[in-house]
């Protein structure tokens, strides 16, 4: 209310004032918005100045930027009066944004502290749970513990008792099979010693009847040897005889071949002889030829082999 007061003070003295002098617009612009070239041409604009309006200020800004211009104070107050009720609707607008900014902020910020407090008290919930659940868990795994313990206590308990009823039996079972093994060991054993017994005299006689046919097989071996050798030495003695006289008729009649031939070529060399003396005495001229010949054929009668058969009379 103080703002919208003092807004109604500056235009109550503004409209006091009147409206300002016509003036003329082509010298203002002139003097502020064009510069002389610079060699003296038409003139350069101006770079325009940012303009700052506030939310009061849209009206006296445009006033002085518009001071030629005439605005009838009814005109002014109805603009003042559309100025200062837009500022208030903006004014509203943002102390209702304000507040409401303000409100969704408490309500974020209630919110942001009901889920921090809904976590805090989670998270403990969860941990008394957890803390619980631990708890039942020790309290579980303890009685299995000691259900697992007395359970093998009680296993072990009977399974002593098994091992020693086990034993128990075992023991005797293995006493009467001992006193069953041992008389059955004991009869076989007598058993054996009957076997070996009776194969030991078994094998006497039977070593005795082997070896006497083994002398008796020896003997006859011996006997047909000598026999075979006696008729051998006999055919060989009846070969060795007939030989000695096949050697005897051969000898003689080769004797009597090599006599029969000795005494052929001894006439015929005789006769040569005398035909050799008849043609020296002859015939002179052939001399030395018949002599060649002589040479020749002796030389051939000293390399000649003299054949005769096993038969003298063929």
């Amino acid at each position: 209310m103080t703002r919208r007061k003092q807004w109604e003070k500056i235009y109550r003295e503004t409209v006091h004032k009147g409206t300002p002098k016509r003036s003329q617009p082509w010298k203002i612009y002139s003097r502020k918005t064009t510069t002389p070239g610079p060699r003296g041409g038409l003139p350069k604009p101006n770079k325009a100045v940012p303009m700052k309006v506030n939310e009061h200020s849209l009206l006296p800004l445009m006033l002085e930027q518009f001071p030629f211009l005439y605005v009838s104070g009814q005109t002014l107050s109805k603009m003042w009066k559309q100025q200062i009720a837009q500022v208030e609707q903006l004014r509203k607008d943002a102390y209702r944004e304000n507040r409401s900014k303000k409100k969704l902020q408490d309500e974020i910020e209630e919110a942001l502290r009901r889920h921090d407090l809904l976590t805090v008290l989670i998270k403990k919930e969860y941990e008394h749970n957890k803390r619980l659940q631990d708890f039942k868990d020790r309290i579980h795994r303890q009685k299995l513990t000691q259900s697992k313990i007395k359970e093998n206590r009680q296993q072990i308990v009977r399974a002593r008792k098994y091992y020693d009823d086990y034993r128990v039996q075992l023991r005797s079972k293995m006493m009467r099979m001992r006193t069953r093994e041992e008389m059955i060991f004991k009869k076989l054993f007598e058993e054996g010693l009957q076997i070996q017994k009776q194969r030991l005299r078994d094998l006497r006689n039977y070593a005795r009847e082997k070896r006497d046919e083994q002398k008796r097989q020896h003997q006859n071996e011996l006997d047909s040897m000598e026999n075979y050798y006696k008729d051998q030495f006999s055919l060989l003695a009846e070969a060795i005889s007939q030989e000695r006289q096949e050697l005897k008729a051969r000898e003689k009649s080769q004797a009597q071949m090599l006599y029969k031939v000795k005494r052929e070529l001894r006439s015929k060399m005789e006769k040569e002889i005398q035909q050799l003396q008849y043609m020296i005495t002859q015939n002179d001229d052939d001399a030395f030829f018949r002599e060649l010949e002589a040479e020749r054929f002796e030389s051939r009668l000293h390399l000649a082999s003299f054949q005769y058969s096993k038969n003298p009379f063929l």
